[in-house]
């Protein structure tokens, strides 16, 4: 039977937990409901852990309320000393899952919370602390910390909990002699966030990152594209585009096709009555249409030729007819970047989200 240690309460608690960490090292997980202090406790474990000259890293992996790294990301931190404060620490490794919510996203999730562990233990963590987001409730919350937990196999499972409301994510793990769940009560001194100031938060994040940013400009064909379609398959030619125009009544300004699909991109709406002729034309292939609006101010992540995350973007413009795309970062040196990885969500030049 694993040791279970449980509802710990008050700073008492915490060390224990944290002297248990300390003497076991490895992966330690915490999950809790959003507002439940995870992050709190994540910065006091820092703080005990390297003052017993341990090396700590931290794996963030709430895209939405990141602390390392701008929100849409997964970033990792290497601690030798405590941080006076832990949004100042430059991430070592970082990855772009695009959205600032896990739903949707949890290959994108869980590829990135391997990826930052292993890149931890590349650097020589002995401890490796991984924040989580707070989705616990639901099939959602069930299945993907499940899944976390299945893929970085931890050795410490921390559950801070006001009651019981996250047991149903404990109980899979009970009887698992390598895991120690530390079950840990929720600080008094933790506050509820509305969603606007989650909202806010963000946006001070983004502007934060996008402070001292530049233009740059990519050559479609050049670099690998992600999160889309585009670039993926054989440019139709003129007298394709001219029948996707006339059929669908639009301004087709752009038409690939690949083995399954064609990618269209039109400019100023489209009639949906002529998808089937399409569909048949192109002898059933699956008929994606694209807006060309659709891409402006799509936030995009910026990877080297082994899919790393260097940095992050917003999508300016595409001219697809000169097939240049052109990226706001605040990267200076492009040269490693091999791979554009489109997100989910659009912000606008002042980093305030735009509804899509």
């Amino acid at each position: 039977m694993n040791l279970i240690i449980d509802k710990l309460a008050g700073i008492e608690g915490w060390e224990t937990a944290a002297s248990r960490i300390a003497s076991d090292k490895g992966v330690a997980i915490i999950l809790g409901a959003p507002d439940s202090g995870k992050t709190t406790f994540a910065r006091f474990l820092i703080d005990y852990l390297t003052k017993k000259q341990l090396s700590v890293a931290m794996v963030d992996a709430d895209m939405g309320q990141s602390t390392l790294g701008p929100p849409t990301t997964i970033g990792m931190s290497i601690f030798n000393s405590a941080p006076h404060w832990l949004e100042d620490v430059p991430c070592r490794s970082l990855h772009f899952v695009g959205s600032t919510s896990p739903e949707k996203h949890f290959i994108s999730t869980i590829v990135g919370v391997k990826k930052m562990t292993e890149s931890a233990l590349g650097y020589g963590a002995e401890i490796t602390l991984i924040d989580t987001s707070g989705l616990v409730y639901g099939n959602a919350g069930r299945l993907l910390k499940s899944q976390k937990i299945d893929i970085i196999n931890p050795a410490h499972i921390i559950a801070i909990q006001e009651s019981d409301e996250i047991e149903h994510l404990l109980l899979p793990y009970i009887k698992q002699n390598a895991i120690k769940i530390h079950r840990l009560m929720t600080s008094a001194d933790t506050k509820t966030k509305s969603k606007e100031q989650r909202r806010s938060y963000r946006e001070i994040k983004f502007q934060g990152y996008f402070r001292k940013s530049m233009r740059h400009r990519f050559v479609l064909g050049s670099v690998g594209i992600l999160g889309s379609f585009l670039g993926s398959g054989r440019k139709l030619s003129a007298n394709d585009i001219i029948f996707l125009s006339k059929t669908l009544d639009t301004n087709a300004v752009h038409a690939e096709i690949g083995f399954e699909e064609v990618l269209i991109i039109v400019k100023g709406g489209y009639s949906k009555e002529g998808i089937i002729n399409v569909k048949r034309h192109f002898l059933d292939r699956e008929i994606i249409i694209n807006e060309l609006n659709d891409f402006k101010f799509l936030i995009a992540g910026l990877n080297d030729e082994k899919n790393n995350t260097i940095g992050i973007g917003i999508i300016e413009e595409i001219d697809l007819p000169a097939g240049i795309i052109t990226v706001i970062t605040p990267l200076h040196d492009i040269e490693m970047v091999r791979i554009l990885h489109f997100g989910s969500i659009k912000l606008d030049l002042s980093g305030k989200e735009i509804n899509m």
